[in-house]
């Protein structure tokens, strides 16, 4: 169990390497084993909820005109009328992109979940998957700045990489914008789809995850008091929010291959620790 200054670091952790290309899942597997914690998994689904409401925070224009993109409405600024969103065709479009990139993530996340569950208590496994993401990101350092938009095959192969991520220690963001970046999409573009993606991503393994609770699972929900799961996920929040603004600079600056430096890093001060 976690105490508040925990719950609040674990939510720091949370907020900064779910978004940042260095892995959340091989940050808090390490910091859950290193600190001898044992947290319900509901904490876990409360905490990727507060990033999750960051990235609707950056991204809520976007989202809405997904929400309008089967009306013939468009939302305007009341005091300029510009508009504050891409048109509905934008959000069409988006939508269906999005739905073609869950079904492989979904696919491989049903699929490969025991083994992807595994990776969380095996330290090789950990070491492993941040050798793999940061060879991954470092990759996007000899791939040329592209000008091309999401097409069909891009959402599907950005989906696969997404559903990579599921395994421990290997970043969701640092696959899919790899992906991105060696399918020569426009940096703007790619950036959002990928955290978009993320949305159904997230709450689906949510929604698992409490779906298959046994009874032990939800006594351990209740021993846990509740500000910790509301210092945990508001802690989440607001480091994710600053987390995606700061990845958004680093990329427009062609700099997403440093955070491989990062993984290698990690990576190796794990196996180091095995031998």
């Amino acid at each position: 169990m976690a105490d508040p200054i925990q719950a609040i670091i674990l939510g720091i952790i949370q907020g900064l390497t779910e978004w940042l290309p260095i892995s959340s899942s091989g940050h808090l597997a390490l910091v859950q084993l290193s600190m001898g914690l044992k947290v319900p998994i509901f904490f876990d689904v409360v905490l990727h909820l507060g990033t999750l409401a960051a990235v609707i925070g950056v991204y809520r224009n976007e989202l809405i005109s997904i929400l309008y993109s089967f009306k013939s409405i468009q939302l305007r600024n009341k005091n300029n009328g510009k508009k504050i969103m891409p048109d509905n065709r934008w959000g069409r479009r988006f939508l269906l992109l999005i739905i073609l990139g869950m079904i492989p993530t979904a696919l491989m996340g049903l699929g490969f979940r025991t083994l992807f569950e595994e990776s969380f208590y095996n330290m090789w496994a950990i070491g492993l998957g941040f050798f793999i993401s940061g060879s991954m990101i470092l990759s996007t350092k000899f791939v040329r700045q592209g000008t091309n938009s999401i097409g069909k095959i891009d959402a599907i192969l950005i989906g696969v990489g997404q559903g990579i991520s599921i395994f421990s220690s290997i970043s969701r963001s640092g696959a899919t914008i790899s992906f991105g970046m060696f399918r020569r999409i426009e940096r703007s573009e790619l950036v959002t789809f990928s955290f978009l993606l993320s949305i159904p991503a997230i709450l689906g393994a949510g929604l698992y995850d409490l779906a298959f609770m046994n009874a032990s699972s939800f006594a351990e929900i209740v021993k846990m008091p509740l500000e910790e799961y509301i210092l945990g996920a508001l802690s989440a929040a607001g480091v994710g929010y600053v987390s995606i603004k700061f990845l958004i600079k680093i990329i427009n600056r062609g700099e997403f291959y440093l955070f491989s430096l990062y993984c290698f890093l990690i990576g190796s001060l794990i196996f180091v620790s095995l031998i």
